[in-house]
């Protein structure tokens, strides 16, 4: 396994980026499948005075998969996890911070190019601590699930699913334990 990391580059050209480093590791491979992966670093100035208020992480893996051995993936599968705390009051503590999962799944299952089934999955939490305290009080998490697939192999997608669902938890009393949960389901079928 190959892995450069760029020690850091100035990048006052990006609005709110001090710095950002990169650090890709390379091919994992075995007969059949091959994974890449990359992080990104980036410090975050909300108020553009030049102070980092916070950090951000982005990392992506991508997985190709063989299963014919024709040399072409047919499954191809790419998470994306992308990190963030922010300082928004400047007192050292993060007032802010998420996390977004992302997760796409892409089969050509007949081998003949073209996608057959697609599905995708997003997961974001954003914790908030407006007590100051440092401990996050309110938490927002959200699911979307989607998924499709072509039934006749035209290439166009047939049938679409799609689901969101929304947690909000709360810390009324501070500490540290949820006092109320809010959910909300959403459903969305293209056959419907």
């Amino acid at each position: 396994m190959e892995s450069t990391f760029d020690e850091g580059t100035n990048n006052d050209t990006a609005e709110g980026i001090l710095e950002e480093a990169t650090d890709v590791v390379g091919v994992d491979a075995d007969e059949n499948s091959m994974v890449k992966s990359e992080v990104v670093v980036s410090e975050i100035d909300i108020d553009e005075d030049g102070i980092a208020d916070g950090v951000s992480v982005l990392s992506t893996e991508i997985r190709e998969t063989d299963l014919n051995g024709d040399g072409e993936p047919n499954i191809v599968e790419k998470t994306t996890i992308t990190e963030t705390a922010v300082d928004v009051d400047g007192d050292g503590v993060p007032d802010v911070g998420s996390r977004v999962v992302s997760e796409e799944v892409i089969m050509d299952l007949d081998g003949d190019g073209t996608p057959d089934t697609v599905d995708i999955t997003e997961t974001t939490t954003i914790a908030y601590d407006t007590t100051g305290d440092g401990l996050p009080d309110v938490a927002e998490t959200t699911v979307v699930e989607a998924a499709g697939i072509d039934l006749n192999g035209d290439g166009v997608l047939d049938h679409i699913e799609a689901k969101m669902g929304e947690a909000v938890s709360v810390d009324v009393d501070g500490d540290g334990i949820p006092d109320e949960v809010i959910v909300a389901v959403e459903d969305f079928d293209s056959e419907e």
